[in-house]
């Protein structure tokens, strides 16, 4: 091979390797990381778009902590997946059903993980850089403990009652990306009311666990040390 062919092919490996380590997310056809696969850095809503609706039978997860979904725009069941490779999604009784993927949010120092979630409380997550856990202004109820199981995300604009949503009364854990937020045990944010700062809670405090019936952002910021605006 000539100096110039060598030179031409060492740079194309390296564009490829440099490929892979820029992807946050591969979604692999089939087992062990074969087949046709699609690379993601960014939340997809509808793999349909893509050509790889209910394709997906591994993953590698090399940065963020990703939620992976059964149905478009995050619905159906979800499961969470952080930095590393998923040989096979049979386990997770996911095969051949992941309809969008999303990136749930990043901790201060860029890791991508949520490695203060585990000890956060109400008054929120690490904050040894002083801000906010995640990007996005959302909080994800989970069906079951440990952020586990079905999912609902709430937006900032909050949901006033989730009777309608099929997730009254379901949540058991819960994340919050950002900022500062209010969820109540009955509709119209009535009843008993607490709230929750940045951080994963993988169990409600007693008198939650399966009672939360609306929720909603108050603040983007965290601390907060003023009333909430309503009109809003």
């Amino acid at each position: 091979m000539n100096g110039f062919l060598r030179t031409t092919a060492i740079a194309f490996a390296c564009s490829i390797a440099a490929s892979a380590a820029n992807a946050q997310l591969v979604l692999y056809e089939n087992d062990d990381y074969n087949g046709r696969s699609i690379r993601s850095g960014n939340s997809v809503s509808n793999l349909a778009d893509s050509g790889f609706n209910d394709r997906a039978s591994s993953i590698k997860v090399f940065t963020g902590q990703w939620e992976i979904c059964s149905d478009a725009y995050f619905r159906g069941k979800c499961v969470t997946l952080g930095p590393g490779q998923y040989p096979s999604l049979r386990s997770m009784n996911m095969n051949d059903k992941v309809s969008s993927v999303r990136e749930l949010g990043w901790t201060p120092d860029g890791s991508g993980g949520w490695s203060g979630g585990s000890n956060s409380s109400n008054s929120g997550g690490n904050w040894g850089n002083g801000g906010k856990w995640g990007s996005g202004a959302r909080a994800v109820l989970y069906q079951n403990r440990d952020l586990s199981g079905r999912s609902y995300v709430v937006n900032a604009s909050g949901v006033s009652n989730l009777d309608g949503t099929g997730f009254n009364d379901k949540a058991s854990s819960l994340r919050v990306e950002s900022g500062y937020w209010l969820f109540c045990t009955d509709a119209n944010y009535q009843g008993d009311c607490r709230t929750f700062g940045p951080g994963d809670y993988p169990s409600l405090p007693g008198g939650f666990n399966h009672q939360i019936s609306s929720g909603r952002q108050v603040s983007k910021d965290y601390p907060y040390r003023q009333n909430p605006n309503w009109g809003n």
